[in-house]
């Protein structure tokens, strides 16, 4: 069997979004294929990309390309910019799982923990260099650089975030710098990418790419506060990682500018000195110094901010749909 006979789309039916999934997966299936056919790595990686999932950031750049170009504007020119996109996104969760520890992924057994650590990063290193001959495949030097710029950034992030870990207190610059590089930077791409696909107009592409980065802040500092107040069913995996591996947020660092003396010094010792602190009252102090508040409040600045540039454009079904994709960044 062919490795993209395995690659379906397992989205929930009545999805606003399933036709263009159904892109998407129509991409991956044909990249996918064309490049790993039936051989080892094809059926390592053809599950990983056949489960269900958002694909926010290739809708991202369907939705930008659309805008600009018209709804029917064909998408078959977008493939490899789709694929690209979506596979640089889960080779870097291959890695961060390895580095956060995580042993599930949506629900399901992380690449690391099925295959290994070596299979993993051997397969995450191939994957994000194919990302590159997809890009080329474009024939836009700028679409090509604008990926090699998210490569770079998305690489240089994982080794920065050990600091997010470290015994010292990290400033708020820091964390924005990191969350930029791990998250921003690939919606970021996907928006500019869509956006040079369907205009030579420099201001267009250059809001559009803005538009991108608020995305990805918004959606990150939304996973930062699910991963406080969240469930395994908002995450896909244990909301009490980022507390147990002491990794710092802008979560945080509002906490530890907001806590009363009592709570500070409790966070202190625990992310500072490493003492053993029931994780329940870390999550307590998080919530009632105001740093989750603060931080969703912050994540719906920067989705307004999104929701002010799409409203210049006019009524259109896509408009209508890319709404419909910030309003997943939500916390109903």
């Amino acid at each position: 069997m062919q490795s993209s006979e395995k690659i379906k789309d397992s989205t929930p039916k009545g999805d606003s979004f399933n036709e263009d999934r159904d892109e998407i997966i129509q991409a991956l299936h044909e990249i996918i294929d064309e490049e790993y056919g039936d051989s080892v790595i094809g059926k390592m990686i053809a599950p990983y990309f056949s489960r269900k999932g958002k694909k926010l950031r290739p809708l991202v750049s369907i939705y930008t390309y659309r805008l600009i170009a018209g709804d029917d504007a064909p998408l078959r020119k977008l493939f490899p910019i789709l694929a690209s996109i979506e596979i640089a996104h889960n080779a870097s969760l291959i890695v961060d799982d390895i580095f956060d520890k995580d042993e599930l992924r949506r629900g399901d057994l992380s690449f690391f923990v099925k295959h290994g650590t070596f299979a993993a990063l051997s397969i995450a290193y191939n994957l994000s260099a194919f990302v590159f001959d997809l890009a080329t495949r474009t024939k836009n030097a700028e679409v090509v650089r604008t990926v090699g710029k998210a490569a770079s950034q998305l690489s240089s992030a994982l080794f920065l975030s050990k600091d997010l870990q470290s015994n010292q207190m990290i400033s708020e610059e820091f964390v924005m710098e990191i969350l930029k590089r791990k998250t921003s930077s690939l919606f970021l791409s996907a928006a500019r990418s869509g956006a040079l696909m369907a205009t030579d107009d420099l201001e267009v592409v250059n809001e559009m790419t803005q538009l991108g980065e608020d995305f990805g802040t918004a959606y990150q500092l939304r996973d930062d506060f699910l991963a406080i107040e969240g469930t395994f069913d908002d995450l896909g995996k244990k909301p009490d990682s980022d507390i147990t591996n002491r990794f710092q947020s802008l979560i945080t660092v509002e906490a530890f500018k907001h806590a009363n003396p009592e709570d500070k010094d409790i966070l202190q010792r625990f992310y500072l000195k490493n003492e053993e602190i029931d994780p329940e009252l870390i999550r307590d102090i998080l919530i009632r110094s105001g740093g989750t508040r603060r931080t969703k409040e912050r994540c719906l600045e920067y989705k307004t901010q999104c929701l002010t540039v799409i409203d210049k454009y006019p009524d259109s079904e896509t408009k209508t749909k890319f709404i419909k994709l910030l309003d997943l960044i939500s916390f109903d």
